[in-house]
């Protein structure tokens, strides 16, 4: 259970969230988090039936409403059935969390178009149709939450494609912001590498983690804590913010050989 779950949990009660991408890693424990914080949580997936069916299973065991949905966001006609189906299952969608974001950081000249279109197509194109779907429900009902996770990649330019979705869907959140406005506040996340990814090598976690002023890399767990306090009146007066999560990472710093 995510320690910081209980904090929000009168302010989720009632709610109805759809998590993307939340089968596994980041988005599972967002769909914790949630569940646990008293929110109802449709736990979407595109290929990972039996993950997400076991993690419904999970919060179903801890008293939380939970339904796993399918929908493979790169076709856009998906989006759609998907909120429908929830909506008609746990009710209208009160919380949006688009987490989907493929990743691929090949140099641009050595780029395939299908990997161009993968990532802008599953970071971007995907937030943008899922949003302004949702969007449009939530601003005539006068209440919402939208979240969309990005990442402190948009602020680097070795990054590849992956860095341009990233800006584009903080671009994204920036406009939908001012959008949907006053009705519902929409956030990024922009965490840095995250400590529990188990993908990473130790050497190159640990050149992260001395580049990082906290001396240490951001969990699942405080990502997660962070999109459901979002979603609590304490934010109800920001929207269009781009929140990092990197423990200072990316602060401005002059190198040591250029200190006098």
């Amino acid at each position: 259970m995510n320690e910081w779950a209980p904090l929000v949990s009168p302010a989720l009660h009632g709610k109805v969230c759809l998590v993307t991408g939340a089968s596994q890693g980041l988005g599972a424990t967002i769909a914790r988090t949630l569940a646990v914080a008293g929110a109802a949580v449709a736990v979407h997936y595109n290929r990972s039936e039996r993950a997400a069916t076991a993690l419904c299973a999970e919060l179903a065991a801890n008293g939380a409403n939970a339904l796993p949905v399918q929908a493979d966001l790169l076709d856009a006609a998906t989006i759609e059935p998907l909120a429908t189906i929830v909506s008609e299952q746990l009710g209208p969608i009160d919380i949006l969390v688009n987490n989907v974001g493929p990743y691929v950081d090949t140099p641009f000249l050595d780029l395939s178009v299908e990997d161009f279109d993968l990532v802008m197509n599953g970071n971007v194109r995907a937030t943008f149709l899922l949003s302004q779907y949702v969007g449009r429900r939530m601003r005539a009902r006068g209440a919402g939450r939208i979240i969309n996770i990005a990442a402190t990649d948009y602020r680097h330019r070795s990054h590849s494609v992956y860095g341009l979705a990233k800006g584009g869907v903080i671009h994204l959140t920036e406009a939908l912001a001012l959008e949907l406005a006053p009705q519902t506040p929409v956030f990024a996340l922009a965490p840095d590498l995250i400590a529990d990814n188990e993908d990473m090598a130790p050497d190159f976690v640990a050149r992260a983690v001395a580049a990082t002023p906290m001396r240490r890399l951001v969990t699942r767990a405080e990502i997660a804590a962070m999109v459901a306090l979002l979603c609590t009146p304490v934010f109800d007066m920001m929207t269009g913010q781009t929140l990092v999560m990197d423990g200072g990472r990316s602060l401005p710093r002059m190198a040591d050989g250029d200190r006098q």
